[in-house]
């Protein structure tokens, strides 16, 4: 059972979307920016969430890394292949093309804000991120070019069976349902190499920021299982960043549900973005 909370917002105006909307997994309370900030001041790998395509999201994220003073992190992100490091030349995007950034996929310039605030701190980013050849060769059984190093990771760090079964389940819901055995097999050691990837160039090069996608941020079967589990006493904080309609009430029945349904240290509410829902998309496709 949740503990009740001491207060239960009914509702939260539009303009407070301009701040922070905060709440702690282990309290159960929300907190302000600042007693976040205080706790990532001691971290030692931080996590921050994301959903791919909000702005809002991005613009949160910029704003809290530019408010830590106490010390530099570095950047690991999801969106960059791993091995590369960024080389500031005062042309953005041409310098994360050049390390693996995929504008396409991105959505550019969706994540530019975000980026355009690492380049004015001129924090050092790495990318954390399998290559598609890496992926393509994964697919086909072969060898892949971390698979020396990734390899044994994911098999020291072998996920217990409700973690396993719950990514296994994520994965389907997140492909709408429809994913054939085989490909849901394919999908779950890539997620899992992918964790491993992130994982140890974060531990390398920490502290740091790493910047992927609320999947990878959880504590069941995210990066923070196979930082933990490759050392215990790393000081791990995982935020992960959803969407709620600036009109929703948060109810202690709603924020009872995204604690239940979210792995993390901390969950920071966001304006939702518009959007085309994927699944009707995929359905309209198999008609």
């Amino acid at each position: 059972m949740f503990p009740l909370f001491n207060y239960i917002i009914f509702f939260i105006p539009y303009y407070l979307f301009a701040t922070e909307i905060i709440f702690e997994h282990k309290t159960r309370n929300q907190i302000n920016v600042e007693n976040l900030i205080a706790t990532i001041h001691d971290g030692d790998i931080i996590l921050l969430g994301e959903t791919y395509d909000n702005l809002f999201q991005h613009r949160a994220r910029a704003d809290l890394i530019s408010k830590i003073q106490v010390k530099e992190f570095t950047i690991v992100s999801e969106h960059l292949v791993s091995g590369n490091e960024i080389t500031y030349s005062g042309r953005l995007l041409e310098d994360l093309e050049t390390i693996g950034f995929n504008k396409e996929a991105w959505s550019w310039p969706v994540h530019e804000v975000l980026y355009k605030k690492f380049e004015e701190l001129r924090l050092p980013i790495f990318g954390g991120n399998l290559s598609q050849e890496d992926i393509n060769n994964i697919y086909v059984g072969k060898r892949f070019s971390q698979s020396d190093t990734l390899t044994p990771i994911v098999k020291r760090s072998a996920l217990d069976s409700q973690s396993k079964d719950k990514l296994l389940n994520d994965l389907v819901l997140g492909h709408c349902g429809v994913v054939e055995e085989d490909l849901l097999s394919f999908m779950f050691k890539v997620q899992r190499l992918r964790d491993a990837s992130l994982a140890y160039i974060a531990s390398k090069v920490a502290p740091a920021f790493v910047i992927a996608g609320n999947g990878y941020v959880r504590r069941d079967y995210g990066v923070s299982q196979i930082l933990k589990k490759r050392n215990h006493n790393v000081n791990i904080i995982s935020i992960a960043f959803l969407e709620i309609d600036k009109l929703s009430k948060t109810t202690d029945n709603l924020i009872k549900k995204l604690f239940k349904d979210t792995d993390t240290d901390y969950i920071w509410l966001t304006e939702a973005v518009s959007r085309v829902e994927p699944c009707e998309k995929l359905r309209g496709r198999r008609k």
